[in-house]
């Protein structure tokens, strides 16, 4: 076992204090870490070599993702590989597998490293991904965010314990250094000798993040430090998780997650909730339906909310969320028009919200949202529809597709199975409602 109570004051971060903040990972656990070969990424690396004789480690392999976006990136990473084997331990490249669009890149390219981390971690059996993360990313967030006008949730931060919903299905995030400086980790990695790669995107001033990194020493003169800036995401966090504990078991006793995929809330109910519990819930689901890196802003939130309060009946769309509403039920689910256009049929998840446990050995067949084509195409074969909830979320469920050609819907109809060998199933479980809560489409 580790030890009980390591030092972990900032000039005292060993390996035994690292392991210690990865609890309750021990021996028996095999955690991936994300180095790209930057100063803060490889002092992870060099924390995870110093443990690699103790007894109580976890089993550690670094994954480096070679996005294709510059001619250095594939040396970088074979210069992440040759250090890793230095140090023993094993390291794999992943390479883009798609071509990233020229406007908003960043975002894209992290939804892409994340994607394809997640679908390593299924494949090998990693329990989590260990990230790099520090204080000063930390400060960063929550000035982005405070200058969105965020409220409780936003102002949290990055969460040292994140479920992060991937096109390649959940990835459990870890990052045990948010409240340490960036220089520490930096350190480490010069400490240890190891090549540091400076990637020229962390100084170009047509990202966010960067403009804000330039000012904080600026902030940090008038007494808005990082560190303070880290503590009170840390205080966000305790006053959300308690509003999220007893939101949790609201949803537990009163919503329904229908087999379609779509949240199903008594009216009443609903409308009784305290305004904060509202805003959470509405901003959480629209970012899991519409897999937003954030969840919806409070302006767009509350005139939403407003909207249902005034209307009997209604519907609105949330990026990518369609939220309808009856005299008793309110619902919130996935806009169809938003769903990717074809989704190769492959294990994991399909847009969040159902499972394939065994795809199709058919290269041809794919995944897509079936449209408002196919509804009418399975109506007039006889397929029946479930009332129970508005016929708008028909259009988003998945439908097996060869070529342009509709061969049915595994959520209707068995008999699919036979004739394609796609097994679906929903995504629901007993866990759900508090891993939307928490989670969160990454940073």
């Amino acid at each position: 076992m580790p030890p009980k109570s390591p030092s972990e004051t900032t000039s005292e971060l060993t390996g035994a204090a690292f392991l210690h903040r990865l609890q309750p990972y021990g021996a028996d656990a095999h955690l991936a870490l994300a180095v790209s070969g930057g100063g803060d990424s490889m002092g992870l690396l060099a924390l995870a070599a110093e443990t690699q004789k103790m007894s109580y480690a976890p089993r550690f392999t670094v994954l480096t993702v070679d996005h294709g976006l510059r001619p250095e990136a594939a040396g970088e990473a074979a210069q992440v590989a040759a250090a890793c084997k230095r140090l023993g331990v094993p390291h794999v490249t992943l390479t883009a597998d798609a071509a990233l669009p020229d406007s908003g890149i960043q975002q894209q390219a992290r939804r892409l490293r994340y994607r394809l981390m997640a679908a390593w971690c299924a494949e090998h059996g990693a329990d989590a991904l260990v990230l790099a993360h520090h204080r000063d990313d930390q400060a960063e967030t929550v000035l982005m965010r405070m200058a969105r006008g965020s409220g409780v949730s936003g102002l949290g931060g990055m969460a040292p314990r994140q479920t992060l919903q991937t096109e390649a299905g959940p990835l459990l995030l870890l990052r045990p250094f948010l409240q340490e400086a960036g220089a520490t980790l930096k350190a480490l990695a010069h400490a240890a000798a190891l090549p540091v790669i400076e990637d020229p995107s962390n100084k170009d001033e047509q990202f966010e993040r960067v403009r804000w990194r330039k000012l904080l020493p600026l902030l940090a003169a008038q007494g808005l430090s990082a560190e303070r800036l880290a503590a009170m995401a840390e205080e966000m966090r305790s006053v959300q998780a308690a509003l999220d504990k007893k939101l949790t078991g609201w949803l537990d006793a009163y919503a329904d997650w229908h087999p379609y995929g779509v949240l199903c809330l008594p009216r009443q109910d609903f409308d009784a909730l305290p305004l904060a519990h509202r805003q959470r819930l509405l901003g959480r689901f629209v970012q899991y339906f519409g897999g937003h890196k954030h969840p919806l802003k409070q302006k767009k939130s509350d005139r939403a909310l407003a909207q249902i309060a005034g209307q009997g009946h209604g519907a609105t769309v949330l990026g990518g969320a369609l939220v309808r509403w009856r005299k008793a039920q309110l619902f919130i689910g996935r806009e169809a028009a938003a769903c990717a256009a074809t989704t190769v049929a492959s294990e994991g998840d399909w847009d969040h919200r159902f499972r394939v446990e065994a795809a199709s050995q058919n290269p041809d067949l794919s995944l897509a949202a079936l449209g408002a084509g196919g509804v009418n195409d399975l109506r007039a074969r006889g397929g029946r529809f479930d009332t129970a909830i508005p016929a708008a979320y028909f259009a988003a469920l998945p439908g097996v597709f060869d070529g342009e050609k509709l061969l049915g819907c595994p959520v209707l109809s068995a008999e699919m199975r036979e004739v394609t060998d796609f097994r679906l199933s929903g995504v629901y479980s007993h866990t759900l409602y508090r891993d939307i809560l928490r989670g969160g489409q990454g940073w």
